[in-house]
């Protein structure tokens, strides 16, 4: 007897308007969420002072339409699918799938795991379907609204549309084979194992990540040395004790995107440049485009922004992020395996008593049932992660490194120009790192703070 047995039976209908609230709650808040932005949007029609020089007015004034477009359209996407979801919940949308998907099989065979493809490649046309009122208002309203033309004639979407559903069975079909027959091979307990098997999978990753992902981006190299960058990010290591043989550029075969990142432990630790964050990509002027000309940082910016990365080092957040990834991935593993045998959970949504498809249960757990606890986990690791950059700023400033640092972060965003007013309550939401502003504004505390304790060595 399964330990939920013991529970009281609750009432498949009982289930399903929890379900609906859940789908309700959630939907709305997105909107109040992205309203929110639209609205600062709407009030930030000047530059903020923190960026004045910095962004010419005419670029700030294309980034606030593109925001306003893209919250505008957010706000339809989450009424459309509030609508269509809560559709799908009341009228029985899955198990009408589900019997299509075995009507279609049933002169051929009445196995889980065939029906269980066609049942997902099925959910692929309509899920494209599915988007069409999104498109629709963004292609007959919204970009004649804020006077951004079409890219594609109507024909050529629909083109796509069909070549995304095919080419997405190629990954689609083979997973959902591959969860039906993990389910029915590892059991009740096959939760607990898909988690072993990420746990160890992610382990294993920070092993093999240099030689198998980097790859995709660029060649990476050892920084060399003799050179003026070399010479200043081996000041900055060499005060903290990180091996500069640790230190690595990518370079970039497409990428234009600046970043810099840390990750790793012991003798796997490693401080990676792309180089599109070293000013001209560390080229000459002449072998660059014409826009890339200018893009990047100096050599003492850069060390900078590989100060921050150090913080990340010493403050060990590389262990902090992992442990908490993986306690939360174990916590949703539980949760969802709890859910996932739970037999009324499948009779709320239409299906008959006994019948409970594997794939179909993937569905309804995740995107439904576990939507409050992947919520506040989601919220609860943004700000995590937000506190860990605020950390690593904060070991730049008390290591000197606070003017290259604010400069770069300003370089960085001129070279990358995007929308900078955020909503707070959106921010805290949404975003992995404090926006450009709230960086800058927590550099002007520090330096208020240092200012208040006293001079100290830079």
């Amino acid at each position: 007897m399964a330990f939920y047995d013991t529970w009281p039976k609750w009432d498949p209908v009982i289930i399903l308007v929890v379900l609906c609230l859940i789908v309700l709650v959630d939907r709305i808040w997105e909107m109040i969420l992205t309203k929110r932005q639209q609205l600062v949007c709407l009030n930030s029609i000047m530059v903020p002072d923190e960026l004045r020089g910095i962004i010419p007015p005419e670029v700030y004034f294309r980034a606030r339409i593109y925001e306003l477009h893209k919250t505008e359209l957010q706000i339809w996407k989450y009424l459309i699918d509030l609508i269509l979801s809560l559709c799908e919940l009341a009228l029985g949308f899955y198990p009408f799938l589900w019997g299509l998907a075995t009507k279609t099989l049933q002169p051929v065979t009445s196995a889980e795991i065939w029906i269980s493809l066609i049942f997902v490649f099925y959910l692929t046309i309509y899920i494209c379907l599915r988007f069409l009122p999104v498109l629709i208002y963004d292609k007959c309203l919204l970009e004649l609204r804020y006077g951004l033309s079409g890219k594609f004639p109507w024909y050529l979407y629909c083109c796509i549309g069909a070549l995304a559903i095919l080419l997405s069975q190629l990954v689609l079909l083979p997973l959902a084979a591959a969860i039906v027959f993990s389910v029915t091979l590892l059991g009740y307990y096959f939760f607990l194992w898909f988690w072993l098997f990420w746990a160890v999978f992610t382990l294993l990753l920070v092993f093999f990540l240099p030689y198998c992902c980097i790859p995709c981006i660029g060649r990476q190299v050892v920084l060399p040395e003799g050179t003026a960058l070399h010479a200043e990010v081996k000041r900055v290591c060499d005060v903290v004790g990180f091996p500069m043989k640790r230190v690595f550029i990518i370079k970039t075969r497409t990428m234009q995107y600046s970043n810099a990142y840390f990750y790793g432990s012991c003798c796997l630790k490693r401080i990676v440049i792309f180089d599109t964050l070293l000013l001209n990509k560390g080229m000459d002027a002449n072998d660059l485009h014409p826009y890339e000309v200018g893009r990047g940082l100096t050599n003492t910016q850069v060390a900078g922004v590989v100060c921050h990365e150090l913080g990340h080092w010493k403050h060990g957040h590389f262990y902090k992020a992992t442990i908490i990834m993986k306690l939360h991935f174990f916590l949703t593993m539980g949760l969802f395996g709890l859910l996932f045998h739970c037999p009324q959970l499948y009779m709320a949504v239409g299906f008959e008593s006994g019948l409970c498809p594997i794939i179909v249960g993937f569905i309804i757990v995740l995107r439904f049932a576990l939507t409050p606890y992947l919520t506040l986990a989601n919220v609860l690791m943004l700000w995590n992660l937000r506190r860990f950059e605020y950390a690593a700023d904060s070991f730049a400033h008390r290591m000197g490194y606070s003017i290259q640092l604010r400069l770069a972060l300003v370089k960085i965003y001129a070279d990358h120009m995007s929308f900078p007013v955020y909503d707070n309550c959106y921010a805290r939401w949404h975003h992995t790192h404090p926006t450009i502003l709230q960086r800058l504004a927590y550099q002007q505390k520090l330096d208020a703070k240092a200012m208040r304790s006293g001079p100290y060595q830079t």
